[in-house]
């Protein structure tokens, strides 16, 4: 993003109230002290709150990261040495450092504010919310030519730690607070510039740039990136300018086939610059790696095939190359590439080699691990070799096309490859183990949709950072719900035991009149639960039963209070007159669910009756039920068995896509026409299938008042305005919701795009006419002959091309790879695929490398 802008005035006017800042610092209370070697420390405000940044991440992760600690313990000495400790306690080891009583009222403070929140009124947190929105929305408006526009993040971000992602550098580095004296302003000059908080000084600098679309930006201390303050997504300036790289994204599908004509030839090119450029651009183009940028020495060392040095690459014969890098945000790139383009082969390993120049006696001079494989043409006085800048890369595809960039090819790529993915959904849904799975309904559609979503993610190598404990969260959450079902298909097998006898069961249902008899030995397969646990499960479960009951009980209480409080009722005492008491029922009919204690009561006395039951159960494993249907009893096993599938296949997904970020190819690389598109072809074919009739009507509740009939009467008829606005292709353009209008019947968008999302891309939902988007917009004509043969699923060492061969190994309940990381090679493999590097002579001269008898393996002189 550029501070200065391009000169093309964006507005005339702009009217703000500036960003946010946080809260200023609350020191902590005089018997509340970080502990050096056992001892209390008086530390002043400005290194206490920096040891507070630490005592609130104590029990996470990041405390065990030895980089995390070291450098927050350098930062954290640099501020003693400004505003050291009262008392004159010498801190040199961090070893010694005890940060548990800060941790402690930090976690009290959280604990109590939690405690206040529950003990309110339903209403009166409402009305603390809709309050808090309202400050909010103060900041959140703007004025741009007289319009107002949503702004989008206002907030400073608030001083603290930072955990950057994967192995960054830089984690535990001190975020410092940032003050107005850091802030620029972008406001109309004629117009009041907004106030920075008082006793926080000036801003540093007002201008009015009428080129540029920030609001405000600021720089922070960390990797010295600038932040800004800018409109919110549904923002006109937003909006054209998503569309504008999609579409910029679809206008590349008519020059790429000249541009891989040109590649191919550049490939074998005697100029080593061009063949450098080439290779890379193949690379970028079959792979979507990002082009990188060369970084300083105090940033985080993260890569780039620009950049990519020596170590990074090992060569494998015959065809592939095993890279191994830091990417994007510290993010680990390991995989292993098959080269399919022997010219780009031969080229990376004569890269690898040396970069054509010469030393005094004439021999090619060898790159060390350290070197960039692909080098500029222009060395340094120092004679070190320097990575081949982005910009020559970009200036090369801009003659093909204006402002045509390396990122431009990974957002054709990405959305070429799932629009061919979605093209795909029947074929795949066919292909399904199961009969259930195979059904064509909104449930599995879904499932098609995010498989095709997590390859694109795969393809792009678009990673995120694996929280072991909430991995291991999810992992004893499931269990736990495993178990509840077992548990269940126990106790309704000791029912059928208690009523049944097997041998009678088989004689009366035959498998002809009872198909579920053909899997009666699933249904009485025994469950080998814990007698232990079986009593805990049962205990916990009446426990949680009594403590909902009486919360909710609680919950009920204080809103009766608050509601008779606001009708200034509350606290009367004695006799209460008719009114009073009228208005007091009035309360307790509008509350959900109202319980009076006596209710509560006998429903907890029920539960104490329900508890012996179940330890009667335990003790004589017989059911206490007054009967049992054998069949219904059958069924349920059977269901719940399928019940445990399920289970068991969300945990292999979540374990699949731990370390895989879904949403930012959706958000970023993906066209959101291609989705929507989608869902109106599938939303009209299940409406062909006679899955969108209208739903059965619900019979109104009795606590429902006229009012609440008539508002959902008003809503149905809105609903089906909207339908028919749809099918004049006007939904969307006639719609005032911030969201998309697109007049789906079945389908849910809400399941595909959140509601931010849906603001954010709400112009997707107009096709290239301006109408509605159509079922056969497409972003590029035949995608499945233009998504690369080179994807995510054949890297993995699944046959790619297609969606059913991509969950092939799902299928066949092959463990899947974690993705994104390789098998550690075998001493059979290390001997195969031995790295080109740095050699000396003993090892390979200079003549057996410049007397190769074809003249494009030869090392090409530096240009």
């Amino acid at each position: 993003m550029s501070i200065t802008g391009s000169g093309e005035k964006k507005w005339d006017v702009l009217v703000h109230k500036g960003p946010r800042f946080p809260d200023p610092y609350q020191p902590l209370p005089k018997d509340v002290k970080l502990k050096y070697d056992g001892k209390p420390v008086d530390l002043p405000p400005e290194t206490e709150e920096v040891a507070m940044f630490y005592a609130v991440k104590l029990e996470t992760q990041h405390a065990q990261n030895a980089i995390f600690n070291r450098n927050f313990f350098d930062d954290f000495k640099a501020d003693l040495k400004k505003y050291p400790p009262r008392c004159g306690t010498p801190i040199k080891s961090f070893d010694k450092l005890d940060f548990r009583d800060i941790h402690n009222y930090w976690r009290s403070l959280k604990d109590a504010e939690n405690e206040r929140k529950k003990a309110l009124a339903p209403s009166a947190r409402k009305r603390e919310i809709e309050e808090r929105k309202t400050e909010e929305l103060k900041w959140k408006i703007c004025l741009v030519d007289g319009l107002e526009q949503k702004v989008g993040n206002v907030n400073v971000e608030p001083p603290g730690l930072f955990l950057g992602r994967g192995a960054h550098p830089k984690a535990g580095k001190v975020k410092r607070r940032i003050f107005p004296g850091d802030i620029t302003i972008n406001h109309s000059a004629n117009h009041p510039v907004p106030q920075p908080p008082a006793g926080m000084g000036d801003w540093a600098e007002v201008v009015e740039k009428k080129d540029v679309t920030w609001l405000a930006y600021w720089k922070e201390n960390i990797n010295g990136q600038y932040k800004y303050v800018f409109l919110d997504a549904t923002s006109n300036f937003k909006t054209n300018s998503d569309r504008e790289k999609f579409e910029k994204a679809r206008k590349l599908d008519t020059v790429v086939k000249q541009i891989r004509r040109d590649v191919n030839k550049n490939l074998k090119s005697k100029v080593r610059h061009e063949r450098q450029i080439a290779t890379i651009v193949w690379l970028i183009d079959n792979f979507s790696l990002r082009a990188g940028n060369e970084k300083g020495e105090d940033e985080a060392e993260t890569y780039g095939v620009c950049s990519l040095r020596c170590e990074h690459a090992q060569i494998k014969m015959p065809d592939t190359i095993h890279l191994e890098f830091l990417g994007k945000d510290s993010m680990k790139f390991e995989e292993d590439l098959r080269i399919t383009n022997p010219d780009v082969f031969k080229n990376i390993a004569m890269f690898l080699k040396t970069n054509g120049t010469k030393d005094n006696s004439g021999s090619f001079i060898r790159k060390k691990p350290s070197d960039p494989i692909f080098c500029a043409p222009v060395e340094t006085a120092s004679g070190k070799m320097q990575p081949l800048q982005p910009n020559s890369v970009n200036q090369f595809l801009s003659k093909y096309m204006k402002g045509l960039s390396a990122k431009v090819f990974r957002t054709y790529n990405a959305s070429v490859t799932f629009q061919g993915l979605l093209e795909q959904t029947e074929e795949w849904l066919k292909s399904r183990p199961t009969a259930a799975e195979r059904e064509i309904n909104p449930t599995n559609l879904r499932v098609a949709y995010n498989e095709a979503n997590r390859q694109v993610a795969i393809l792009c190598n678009h990673q995120k950072t694996v929280n072991p404990m909430m991995l291991n969260r999810n992992l004893e959450r499931t269990q736990d719900k495993i178990f509840q079902i077992r548990y269940e298909i126990m106790k309704e097998q000791q029912k059928i035991l208690t009523f049944h006898k097997i041998g009678e069961l088989k004689k009366e249902f035959k498998a002809k009149e009872f198909p579920v008899m053909k899997q009666f030995d699933k249904i009485m397969e025994k469950q080998d639960l814990d007698a232990e646990k079986i009593k805990q499960h049962e205990e916990q479960m009446i426990s949680d039963k009594k403590s909902k009951l009486e919360s909710t009980f609680k919950r009920q209480q204080s809103e009766l209070q608050y509601q008779l409080e606001q009708k200034g009722l509350a606290g009367e005492e004695g006799k209460k007159s008719k009114k009073v008491k009228n208005v007091e029922e009035e309360v307790k009919s509008s509350i959900k669910g109202f319980k009076d204690k006596k209710q509560v009561d006998e429903e907890l006395k029920a539960l104490n009756e329900t508890a012996k039951r179940l330890e009667k159960e335990r003790k004589t494993n017989k059911s206490q039920a007054a009967s049992c249907n054998f069949a219904s009893s059958a069924k349920k096993i059977l269901g719940k068995h399928e019940m445990i599938k399920k289970q068991e296949a969300e945990l292999v997904n979540k374990n699949n896509t731990s370390d895989v970020a879904l949403s930012t190819s959706k958000l970023n690389y993906i066209d959101p026409r291609i989705t929507l598109a989608w869902l109106k072809e599938w939303d009209d074919r299940l409406i062909d299938m006679g899955q969108g009739k209208a739903a059965p009507k619900k019979k109104v509740k009795k606590e429902e008042d006229e009012e609440d009939v008539k508002r959902k009467k008003k809503g149905a008829k809105g609903a089906a305005a909207k339908r028919g606005a749809a099918k004049t292709g006007n939904a969307n353009s006639t719609g005032d919701s911030e969201k998309m209008e697109i007049g789906l019947q079945v389908m849910n968008i809400s399941q595909f795009f959140a509601n931010a999302l849906q603001k954010k891309f709400k112009w997707a939902a107009s096709g290239d006419d301006g109408r509605d988007i159509s079922a056969k917009w497409v972003f590029v004509k035949d995608a499945q002959s233009k998504m690369r043969k080179l994807d995510s699923a054949e890297r993995k060492g699944v046959d790619g091309g297609s969606m059913a061969a991509m969950t092939d190994a799902a299928d066949k309940d092959i463990k899947p790879k974690a993705n994104g990381v390789l098998k550690r090679q075998t001493a059979a493999d290390k001997k195969m695929a031995k790295p080109i590097k740095a050699v000396d002579e003993a090892e390979e001269s200079d003549g057996s490398l410049s007397s190769d008898s074809d003249d494009d393996d030869k090392p090409l002189a530096a240009s």
